[in-house]
């Protein structure tokens, strides 16, 4: 009889580094939130839920989150389909620039939103150059609005783009044929593919909207607009409340489970049995083909200015030389150019330990227990930065922090939560290795690093330098962690941007900005060349 299974090769290597980062992070997941478990909460659940300023937070966190997400997917399922059918010289780098909202730092985007929306921004310029009463108010919900826009908007037209994409030729062929057109087309052919997309979309950008932290805490300008994120914020900082923190961390931590648990059960989408790269389109009316033009026009715009703002304030501004001699400045690009980096480093390595892991229980057909581990990976997302920073904050304050320690702490924050995404993008190519070439190892007996250096390396070198610059980028932009336990000897420029916002010194702010702005504009640059180079 032929044995079906494959061998069982106990190898302790492959499983040694797999299981010391399950150890690792349920130890350290769980010692961040049993200190907030073990405050002292002085309440009684009839008097929690007769809070009327906790029913404000949580109502105002669902229904920004909720706003956020059914804008985001409204514009941006008409910029998906406007781009899809137009043509145009810029094209593909107008989607570049589309991509580079993921990356972009937050304080980034609030800067440069707010000298072209802000009070005395371009368009405050404009209405006064034509005598006109309005004045804009980016303060507030409108902000709010307005920035997740800036950074969803772009999420959701390619997710809808991909599923445009995926419409067969034949059908619009079909369509033609039998003179589909307007809502009749949109209905009949275009429906089926958005709305898969629709539910992962809305699902995936409330719970980035929900968790939304430095865009509420920049643009909130007040109590009246605070999120839970937010109002763990300034119970720690403002009141020193911990009780008031960790029950609020609590919550949040409830909730974001119950939202990352409903959006996991949109995230898989069927692909269809038809597909080509070859795209046929009918003929379009002038208006159809004006109305898209414009709609690509102010999608383009609305994502341009901002960056354009950063650039011109920065440049123009007469003390720009002067600024970059202040000690403040260097000392911030110089931790974040090391944490950045560690944080990256740290997140692949943690990443393919998991993998290894995974992939090794997979071989031997345990299969559902290589999808946990993989899951316990992807759970890191449901529970925010801030919680787990505030749990450490508790669980650390007899501590006499150094700044290697502060160090220490940002980076695994900022590592874990680049995590889920590296996992994202090694777990497939690794899992072609072991598909492809573990026979071959096994029968020459190849492990460790000679398997790496020999084998595997060839495939995962493209995939493994798009992930570690990904988390780069991510952990360069990253304003959750550091606001906690930044410091004046210990700070990072995102943190740095956020102080100078608050005191009102714009021409600093411009100087900070512009030099993130690069930093991750280079880093963008380098991803999307690895990125073609993955695709080919």
């Amino acid at each position: 009889m032929i044995n079906r299974f494959r061998p069982f090769t106990y190898r302790p290597a492959s499983y040694f580094g797999g299981m010391l980062v399950i150890v690792f992070l349920i130890t350290f997941y769980t010692l961040a939130l049993r200190a907030i478990f073990l405050l002292p909460f002085e309440f009684s659940w009839t008097a929690l839920w007769r809070d009327d300023y906790l029913h404000h937070v949580v109502c105002f966190s669902l229904w920004q989150a909720f706003l956020s997400a059914l804008l985001s997917v409204i514009f941006g399922a008409l910029v998906a389909r406007a781009f899809f059918y137009q043509q145009f010289i810029g094209k593909t780098l107008i989607l570049k620039l589309f991509s580079l909202t993921f990356v972009l730092p937050a304080l980034v985007a609030i800067f440069g939103l707010l000298g072209v929306y802000g009070a005395s921004g371009w368009l405050a310029q404009l209405s006064q150059f034509f005598a006109w009463t309005w004045t804009p108010h980016i303060y507030g919900l409108n902000g709010i609005l307005l920035a997740h826009l800036f950074f969803n908007i772009p999420l959701a037209c390619r997710l809808f783009l991909q599923g445009l994409q995926a419409i067969p030729v034949q059908q619009h062929q079909l369509a033609a044929q039998l003179n589909l057109r307007g809502w009749h087309f949109i209905r009949l052919i275009e429906w089926p593919y958005l709305r898969q997309q629709l539910l992962p979309a809305f699902s995936l950008i409330f719970m980035l909207c929900f968790t939304s932290f430095t865009i509420v805490l920049t643009l909130g300008g007040g109590p009246k607009y605070t999120t839970l994120e937010v109002a763990i914020y300034q119970a720690i900082l403002f009141e020193f409340d911990l009780a008031k923190a960790g029950l609020l961390a609590l919550l949040q931590f409830v909730f974001c489970f119950i939202l990352f648990t409903l959006s996991s059960l949109f995230s898989a989408t069927p692909a269809t049995t038809l597909h080509s790269r070859r795209h046929w389109f009918a003929a379009q009316t002038r208006a159809v083909k004006f109305m898209q033009a414009m709609i690509i026009l102010c999608a383009t715009l609305f994502i341009l200015l901002p960056l354009v703002n950063t650039l011109i304030s920065a440049l123009l501004s007469p003390h720009f030389f002067t600024l970059w001699l202040q000690p403040q400045l260097w000392k911030a690009l110089g931790y974040s150019l090391t944490i950045a980096p560690t944080s990256a480093f740290l997140a692949v390595l943690l990443s393919i330990a998991l993998l290894l892991l995974a992939r090794q229980l997979h071989w031997q057909h345990y299969r559902a227990l290589s999808q946990l581990i993989l899951n316990i990976g992807a759970t890191i997302l449901a529970i925010p930065t801030l919680v787990l920073a505030i749990g450490l904050f508790i669980l650390l304050r007899e501590i006499d922090f150094s700044t290697l320690h502060l160090f220490a702490v940002v980076v695994c924050c900022n590592a874990l939560a680049a995590m889920p995404f590296v996992l994202r993008i090694l777990a497939l190519p690794m899992h072609n290795n072991m598909i492809y070439y573990e026979k071959l190892c096994q029968s020459l007996d190849l492990r460790g690093w000679q398997r790496f250096s020999l084998i595997e390396w060839h495939n995962l070198r493209a995939p493994m330098k798009y992930a570690f610059a990904l988390a780069c980028a991510l952990s360069l932009g990253d304003f959750t962690a550091i606001a906690l336990f930044g410091q004046a000897d210990f700070t990072s420029l995102p943190h740095l941007l956020y102080q100078q916002l608050g005191h009102y010194r714009s021409q600093e702010a411009a100087v900070t900005a512009l030099i993130l702005l690069v930093f991750c504009l280079s880093v963008f640059m380098f991803i999307e060349r690895h990125q073609e180079q993955r695709d080919d």
